[in-house]
């Protein structure tokens, strides 16, 4: 009998009085047919116990019928990107989120589930990530950055978008999207390593599944898009550019803050805006945050996009050149 689940998960630190551990578990799954009547997470700082959530039996099976719902709703095209896998055992559980004040940083969590008659034990070590590359805020002026790894959606739920933001730029009362047709830049140094363009803004009339099957679920979700390869086995994705704006082609050498298209609202795209996030390996590996050195809060304080809506301010770098 055994617990499988990711054995490393990536956390967001934040020290104010006290530390806060931001970390999620996408999928938390068990070998065994038998009734799993309490299921827990305990969260260590070395060996000192920092904080544990615990549930019952009823709670278990809340959570099994939650996960088993959840799960149908993904195709087996999409299993890898969200979950880094391609299957899922029938006793599941999803969707752990942890954001704890605690004395110390959390550095690992272990999880126990237990029945009549068994136990089971899974430790998964928990870490902040460290760049070995400086980005810089892929656009020039105001914005406002929303569902951030803080915001619990569809961003965070997927293994290699976890911590995506969306970009966008409104008028001052908030009445008028204008962010449509401004310069998308390269937020740092690298190659080019995909690029698409040829889709139209979508609207209430676009047609997905063509869209699909023509180019394929890639193109369906990011529209138009550019993926920058960079040091360290980082890259960087640009999604939902306006059709005929994307400036760089494949294999293309881009500095930092280099033009590599213009916002639009191809895709999965509602209103028009910038996807953006950064991954490790490739565009279907493990998301990783990024910290940009060139903005500031409207109000002109320091910047971690650590809120669900950011309002921020992009300073000129005095050299992106790497």
């Amino acid at each position: 009998m055994n617990i499988f689940c990711e054995s490393h998960v990536t956390a967001i630190y934040t020290e104010e009085h006290m530390v806060k551990s931001d970390f999620y578990l996408r999928l938390i799954e068990w070998d065994t047919p038998l009734t799993v009547e309490s299921l827990s997470f305990s969260l260590y700082a070395g060996r000192e116990l920092q904080y544990q959530r615990s549930y019952d039996q009823l709670q278990v099976r809340q959570k099994l019928r939650y996960a088993a719902a959840e799960l149908k709703r993904y195709r087996a095209s999409s299993m890898y990107r969200i979950l880094g896998q391609e299957r899922v055992l029938p006793q599941a559980v999803m969707h752990e989120y942890f954001s704890v004040y605690t004395f110390q940083p959390v550095d690992r969590c272990v999880i126990r589930a237990a029945g009549r008659g068994f136990s089971m034990e899974r430790e998964v070590a928990v870490s902040g990530y460290a760049s070995p590359n400086r980005y810089f805020f892929p656009m020039k002026g105001t914005f406002l950055v929303s569902d951030t790894y803080a915001s619990i959606n569809s961003h965070r739920w997927c293994r290699n978008s976890e911590f995506a933001m969306d970009i966008g730029s409104f008028s001052a009362d908030l009445a008028v999207q204008n962010i449509w047709g401004e310069s998308v830049y390269a937020a740092c140094g690298g190659q080019v390593a995909e690029v698409f363009d040829g889709l139209e803004d979508s609207d209430e009339n676009t047609a997905f599944d063509q869209i699909e099957e023509k180019y394929g679920e890639h193109a369906r979700i990011d529209g138009n898009h550019v993926l920058l390869r960079h040091s360290g086995g980082e890259y960087t994705l640009y999604s939902h550019l306006l059709k005929g704006s994307v400036s760089v082609r494949v294999g293309d050498l881009v500095q930092p803050l280099t033009l590599i298209g213009r916002v639009g609202s191809s895709g999965s795209s509602r209103i028009p805006h910038l996807h953006f996030h950064g991954m490790r390996d490739g565009i279907g590996g493990r998301g990783i945050p990024v910290q940009f050195e060139n903005i500031v809060s409207f109000l002109g304080a320091p910047c971690s996009l650590n809120e669900t809506t950011n309002i921020v301010v992009t300073q000129e770098p005095q050299s992106a050149i790497q």
